[in-house]
This record gives C-alpha cells, sequence and structure tokens, in this order.
C-alpha cells in the first residue's frame, strides 16, 4: 500500500474492519428495523412512514417482483420521483435478489427508450405521468409495468405484463453480487452502466459515516433533508441509503424548489442538508435567506460538481454554517473523498481519502501506471473497496477505465503532501451541469440530425448557477441556414432539460486540429448566444 499521510487525520476506529464482505443491502432495512422499529424513517408534506412500514412495504414490492420473474440475476428498472416508494422498490428489488435500473424521471421518452433497451429489465416500476410521456413519444415498455399512484401506494399486481420467462432469454443475467446499474452517460453518445455491488455501496456508507457522523454527536433520530434526486448515485448512497443506515428520518422532497425547502429547513430544523452547487447557487438568489435559521443546520454537505470558492464563501458568510464539500464518481459508489468536520478546511480542496481508499496521479494517456512527482498534477487514479465491478456489457471500457485494480478516473488532480485532493481540470469531455455529468457525443449525435447541420461541437462552459452549462456550435451546409428554435427543439424533445444547450453559436466552419479534428479548445469561449 502506498504512503497514506491522510491517516494521520482520522478518528479512533475509522480504520477498523469494514466487514461488509457477505452482507447485501436488504441487510440496512433489517437491521434499522429491529433497533428503531416505530421511529420515522421516510416524511412527505403528507404522510410518514415509520421503519416497519417501509419494511413492510419492501417486502409487497418483493413478492410482486418475484411473481413477474424478476428474481436473481434480472433487473428491475425504477422511473420515479423523490417518494417513499421509490425507497421501498429499491429494498423491494434487493430482497427479490434482482438488481435495480436507475431511471432518471427527467429523461425524455428515447432516452428512457434507450436505457430499457440497454438494461433488459423484466420489470418497470413508474407513474401513470410517466407512461404517458413515453407514449407520447411512441415508446411503449416491453415489460412488466408496476404503477405507483399519485396518492401513494403502488400495485401489488402489475398493471400490465408480459412473459417474463420468455423475454428473460433475451438477456445475461447479472451476477448475484450486483446490485445496481447506475448510468452515467457514455462518450459515444450511448449509455454507460455502472455495476455497483452490494459489498461496493455499503463499504462506500460506512467509510463516509467513518469521517461525519460517526464522528459527531447526532441527536436520536435526526432529520435529512432529502432532496437529491434518488435516481443519482450521490442521493442514493449518500441520503437515501446512508439515511436507513442511521436511523435518520429522510424529509422527502421530490423536486427542488427552492422556497419550498427553505421553508422546509425552517419549519423541521433538520440536523443535515445535502445537495449540489446549483441548489446553493438557488438559496443564494433568495434577498431573505438570513431568515429561514440555515445556521441551525449542523451539516451542509456539497458534491456531484465542484463549488466555486466565491460561491462557498457567500452562503458561508450569509448563512454563517460551515458546507463540507468532497470528491465522487460514479464508478466509486461515489465518494472517494471529503472534508470532514472535525478538520480546517482547505481553500479549493475536496478533502481526503475516506477509510480504506487508495489514491495516486498518473501520467496522462501513458500505457503504463507512471506517478507523476509528487504535488505535480496528474490524473486522478483510485483503489478502494467502493470501486465499480465494470460496465454493463462493455469489456473494452471496463478494461481501459480499471487498470491492475485502479480506477482511472480522467479527472487531472494533485495532491498535497497531507493527502488533500484539488482538482484542477477534467482529461474527457464530460460536461458536469448541475450535479449531472453530461456526454457531448450525446447531445451532437441529436443535433447532427436537424436539417441543414453540417458539424456540431459541444463543449461545457462555466455557469454560475449549473457550474457547467452546455454550448452548441454548429457549422452548416453550405447553402443551408439553420433553424435555432428547431435545433432547440430537436433537443427538448431528446434530451433532459439538463442537457439542452444554453448557449448556440453558429459558425461558417468549425475550428479543426492538426489531423482535422474538431478542435474544442477552440470552441469554449462564447461568441454569441441565443
Amino acid at each position: 500500500m502506498s504512503a497514506q499521510p491522510w491517516i494521520k487525520y482520522y478518528p479512533p476506529g475509522a480504520l477498523d474492519e469494514l466487514g461488509m464482505s457477505g452482507r447485501r443491502l436488504p441487510d440496512l432495512l433489517t437491521d434499522a428495523t429491529a433497533k428503531f422499529p416505530t421511529r420515522t424513517a421516510l416524511t412527505t408534506s403528507t404522510e410518514s412512514w415509520t421503519f416497519e412500514r417501509l419494511a413492510a412495504e419492501a417486502r409487497k414490492f418483493a413478492e410482486g417482483f418475484r411473481s413477474a420473474g424478476a428474481g436473481q440475476g434480472a433487473r428491475v428498472a425504477i422511473l420515479l420521483p423523490n417518494m417513499p416508494e421509490y425507497v421501498a422498490a429499491l429494498f423491494g428489488t434487493w430482497i427479490a435478489g434482482a438488481a435495480v435500473v436507475q431511471v432518471n424521471p427527467a429523461y425524455v421518452a428515447p432516452e428512457i427508450e434507450r436505457i430499457l433497451a440497454h438494461s433488459g429489465p423484466s420489470v418497470l416500476v413508474t407513474t401513470q405521468e410517466q407512461m404517458q410521456k413515453m407514449a407520447d413519444g411512441g415508446v411503449k415498455p416491453d415489460m412488466t409495468v408496476f404503477l405507483v399512484g399519485d396518492s401513494g401506494g403502488a400495485a401489488v399486481v402489475p398493471v400490465e405484463a408480459v412473459d417474463a420467462c420468455a423475454k428473460g432469454l433475451e438477456w445475461p443475467d447479472l451476477p448475484s453480487h450486483v446490485a445496481v446499474l447506475q448510468y452515467t452517460g457514455g462518450t459515444t453518445g450511448m449509455p454507460k452502466a455502472v455495476m455497483l455491488s452490494h459489498e461496493n455501496i455499503l463499504s462506500n456508507i460506512e467509510q463516509r459515516l467513518r469521517l461525519t457522523f460517526k464522528a459527531m454527536q447526532v441527536p436520536v433520530a435526526a432529520k435529512i433533508v432529502n432532496a437529491l434526486p434518488m435516481c443519482h448515485v450521490f442521493g442514493l448512497t449518500c441520503v437515501t441509503l446512508m439515511g436507513v443506515s442511521t436511523g435518520m428520518n429522510q424529509l422527502i422532497v421530490p423536486r427542488f424548489q427552492v422556497r419550498t425547502v427553505l421553508e422546509l429547513i425552517r419549519d423541521a430544523r433538520p440536523f443535515a442538508f445535502f445537495g449540489v452547487p446549483t441548489m446553493y447557487a438557488a438559496f443564494l438568489r433568495e434577498t431573505d435567506l438570513e431568515e429561514f435559521g440555515l445556521d441551525r443546520v449542523p451539516v451542509f454537505n456539497s458534491a456531484g460538481a465542484p463549488m466555486p470558492l466565491a460561491q462557498l464563501a457567500r452562503f458561508e458568510s450569509r448563512v454563517g454554517a460551515k458546507v463540507l464539500d468532497g470528491f465522487g464518481i460514479s464508478e466509486a459508489s461515489p465518494t472517494t473523498h471529503t472534508n470532514p468536520t472535525f478538520l480546517t478546511r482547505r481553500a479549493g480542496s475536496s478533502g481526503i481519502p475516506v477509510p480504506f481508499t487508495e489514491v495516486r496521479t498518473l501520467v496522462p494517456g501513458s500505457d503504463e501506471l507512471v506517478d507523476v512527482a509528487p504535488g505535480e498534477p496528474g490524473e486522478l487514479a483510485i483503489r478502494g473497496p467502493q470501486i465499480m465491478q465494470g460496465y454493463w456489457g462493455d469489456p473494452e471500457l471496463t478494461a481501459h477505465t480499471l487498470r491492475d485494480g485502479w480506477l482511472l478516473t480522467g479527472d487531472l488532480a494533485r495532491i498535497d503532501a497531507d493527502g488533500y485532493l484539488y482538482i484542477v481540470g477534467r482529461l474527457k469531455e464530460v460536461i458536469v451541469a448541475s450535479g449531472y455529468n453530461v456526454y457531448p457525443a450525446e447531445i451532437e449525435r441529436v443535433i447532427a440530425q436537424v436539417e441543414g447541420v453540417a458539424e456540431v461541437g459541444v463543449v461545457g462552459i462555466p455557469d454560475e448557477y449549473r457550474g457547467q452549462t452546455v454550448k452548441a456550435v454548429i457549422a452548416a451546409v453550405p447553402g443551408a441556414t439553420i433553424d435555432r428554435d428547431a435545433v432547440i427543439a430537436r433537443c427538448r424533445a431528446e434530451l433532459a432539460p439538463f442537457k439542452v444547450p444554453t448557449v448556440l453559436e453558429i459558425l461558417e466552419e468549425l475550428p479543426k486540429t492538426a489531423v482535422g479534428k474538431i478542435d474544442k479548445l477552440r470552441l469554449t469561449p462564447p461568441k454569441s448566444s441565443s
């Protein structure tokens, strides 16, 4: 094991054996129900579920899934907003022995269709609203569908059914230890599914806890705001599942609306709020922010994208509270680094590695794993029990990304003498908008289909609210005129809102590199916008 200077900062017990081998995610709910059966687990604006209720609802889902043929090795796709039934469906899937396919409810019909086609689930859990969206887009799921109503309560008997046994022949089973297919886009514009095991996620929960809540005085039945999308790995592991693990009452927010969340914080007085930088930017736009008592919240956490230092300073100055940020990646379940409450934050740093995590910085683009000089920037590589099993159905990409147990993140970083991490850039083209990974190739594929488009290049540009936003630069076919409205309309029809370009530039010709590729470095400075 390489030298790990950050260990000197760990609290007692941080390096005790994790003990997650052989455990499964349903154990979290079993343990929580045994410890605090009548404690409130999930709260919405209209109802509350105890841990006993959550366990009972999860068992109902499991029975329904098994009846639909979704057992060992099968997949259950969950296409829901944040709601108690989401959590029940998660545990129901794992109790049944299947794996969860995470589907973002912000996706439009073509995106949903691509993910369902790629993952091959035999069951879909969703709402009538999502079914209508798919129908309007010409998509009919070829699988058993369980509907969750607006008033809550999932149908134990599926509302639509297919021959799950026959369908199952078309798809290989997932290994039994895989718990989640977490979609994170793809550099080719096609879906890329991270395979996370039960042990990966359980380990990451415990790794985080040892530098956060287990190092603090947490009140009994503490509340945590669950406003991050449960379909996102940050929301899944760090709030939803960690909330169950610690017995916290999760205050569920179906969709982030700044005034609603501020009022919830004022009235419920939660112990913790986890968010992405765009949420904090939204808070800062409220002129009466100081009136909501955010200074009474002991823990604010930010991740999903780097928080600009100026924004961080403004929030802490106005609210009188400290924001703990960190670093994570879907392929690491997601957390690799955090800024603990008991350490002084270093400006611009994502903190220290969580326990049992090794890190190094490598010479970018090398076929061998060659370390850069200490303190110099290089490609961040990570090894630990939270690292993914690989990409579903893509052994070539898996072999490229996982080398000798090391995950090559594609992020440029430097590490100081004490082990603090500083992200300085990205090797890959991924855009991080509102905490979501956005892959230019996916947007380029959509825009290229618009009449009159000869070439298109998509890049990320700085955005005070989103962290980054999408910019598209287009060259027209000679003699053609690009209809800007048509470009945006096509994107809105086929892409989630956070992927739609907010800046659109039209040039006679796109700049090229010496080998004839579009030179995206020269597309970054905005010249005009729509």
